[in-house]
């Protein structure tokens, strides 16, 4: 969209540019095209249609905000828009939720070094009305008096590819008006259709599905509402704007009338894949996105050397990223910024959120991990749980039914199976036997926090079925036997035996089956 705005605006400032240099465009240097093109950038306008309610989601959120592969569907846009025209000025339309959508574009640090202005549109009356609004504020004012162009994208088209943006920032023709952009579908349900002067001679209008006779619902070229607009033009044309239809709606389509009518010239770009397309305005388009966008995130590190045991059946967020030769199984959810190192195997029926894993490390069946570490060469599972701020130490195990909350766990420590650490230290080549529990919380707070810490030193050795009452200290090197309770300190090199001594009384079990008859 940025793209679209930007490229529409180098039409009209290519010649004032050229005049402002004593070479010719073909022998300008590298670094004076660059200076240029920044020039250009910056009197570019790119306007966002995301008012809408989005009725159709039968959500509270507002429709823009619904994630496709783990980010808002307008957050594609914005990062398109980055791509081909970092400098361009961005408006914006929000109407419904629009506490919510500037929220979260505020929020998002990738967004923080562009230019977004936010135009309100109180009541929305369509997509004419939209753009009115944009250019009554300030915003449009501005681009109006630099003599720069506009690029409108609508909100809910997440699979929109860089290289359509860029395609539809081409320089406008001096005559031109208008960039149109369209598409050919079998099914054009739902679309306005392009009437033409005879088959393929010049646009003279575009007719929304509602207002359309059988025989323009016949034609199969569609407008997928993105345009490129000099915004001169956009600004005089939206304030003659008519709601004289079946929906009493402002359309942005027809502008293209408006621009036929008066005899300027509609250039049109015919796009050739409709996936890329897609709008989103209800939950099963939304959930068809995310297949989509899905397949291409797959397929992008396949590409890279990364092996799918079974493709289609992963899920990967846009911002995870995969390393050479790493093998990811069936049923496996990478999202959030998770990073699978070199060489990593993640078993089937994974679930990483935020996670970092090493190079070489194994994370086996069923594992659940969360805003964790996983170092170089650790095994962990299977169906291990890594609660946050959890960190597994180089080539430690964490074995089948293991809970770690909170937890640093050394290199080289082996916490095999059923044990439960939270807010613990764990040292270097530690034994960790089967059945550990950390006692980390008892009600009270101790400096300020309510879960208290355990430490355990380089070396240990805890047998199974203990417990540790934190806050609690197991120095280096120290042995704990099997079936103790901690509730002191450890002193390293020793051997804590914290249980019951054993009696055994004979004879006694014959008493107590006679008591239950």
């Amino acid at each position: 969209m940025s793209a679209a705005t930007h490229l529409l605006f180098l039409s009209c400032a290519w010649a004032c540019l050229a005049a402002s240099f004593p070479v010719t465009q073909n022998h300008m240097s590298d670094s004076a095209r660059r200076r240029a093109v920044e020039r250009i950038s910056k009197a570019a306008g790119i306007l966002i249609l995301a008012a809408g309610q989005g009725k159709r989601m039968r959500s509270s959120l507002p429709k823009v905000l619904h994630p496709v592969c783990g980010q808002p569907i307008l957050f594609h846009i914005l990062r398109r828009v980055k791509e081909a025209a970092p400098k361009a000025s961005i408006a914006i339309v929000v109407g419904h939720g629009r506490e919510k959508v500037e929220e979260a574009v505020r929020a998002e640090a990738e967004f923080s070094d562009l230019s977004i202005e936010f135009v309100f549109q109180p009541e929305q009356l369509g997509t004419g009305h939209a753009a009115r609004c944009a250019m009554e504020h300030p915003w449009g004012a501005s681009l109006v008096k630099a003599g720069g162009a506009i690029l409108v994208l609508p909100g809910d088209l997440p699979l929109v590819p860089r290289n359509l943006v860029e395609q539809m920032t081409a320089p406008l023709g001096r005559t031109d008006a208008i960039r149109l952009m369209t598409c050919e579908l079998p099914d054009p349900t739902g679309y306005g259709r392009v009437v033409r002067r005879g088959k393929a001679g010049a646009v003279l209008r575009i007719v929304e599905e509602r207002d359309a006779s059988a025989r323009e619902k016949a034609i199969r070229e569609v407008a997928v509402s993105i345009y490129s607009f000099q915004a001169v033009f956009l600004k005089h044309a939206t304030e003659r704007l008519s709601n004289r239809n079946a929906q009493k709606e402002y359309y942005l389509t027809d502008l293209i009338s408006a621009a036929s009518r008066g005899k300027r010239k509609i250039d049109v770009l015919s796009w050739p894949s409709a996936e890329d397309l897609r709008g989103v305005n209800d939950p099963w388009e939304l959930a068809q996105a995310t297949r989509i966008l899905n397949e291409r995130n797959v397929k992008n590190w396949a590409l890279k050397g990364v092996r799918f045991t079974d493709p289609w059946s992963v899920q990967l967020d846009v911002e995870v990223e995969i390393g050479e030769g790493a093998e990811i199984h069936r049923g496996v959810v990478l999202s959030g910024k998770t990073r699978v190192g070199p060489n990593v195997i993640v078993g089937p029926g994974c679930v990483l959120k935020n996670v970092e894993a090493d190079e070489g490390a194994h994370i086996k069946t069923g594992t659940v991990a969360e805003a964790s570490r996983i170092g170089k060469g650790a095994q962990v599972g299977p169906y291990a749980h890594l609660r946050p701020e959890s960190e597994v130490g180089p080539g430690a195990k964490i074995g089948n039914f293991v809970e770690l909350k909170k937890s640093r766990i050394g290199a080289n420590t082996s916490i095999a199976h059923l044990s439960y650490l939270g807010d613990a230290e764990v040292g270097r080549d530690v034994n960790i036997g089967c059945g550990f529990v950390t006692c980390n919380f008892d009600g009270r707070v101790i400096d300020g926090q309510r879960k208290h810490r355990t430490v355990i030193g380089d070396g240990v050795f805890l047998g199974s079925d203990c417990q540790t009452v934190a806050p609690v200290t197991v120095g280096a090197g120290a042995y704990v036997a099997s079936g103790s309770t901690i509730t002191e300190d450890v002193e390293p090199g020793a051997l804590a035996i914290a249980r019951s001594r054993q009696v055994n009384k004979p004879g006694y079990a014959a008493k107590l089956k006679s008591r239950k008859s």
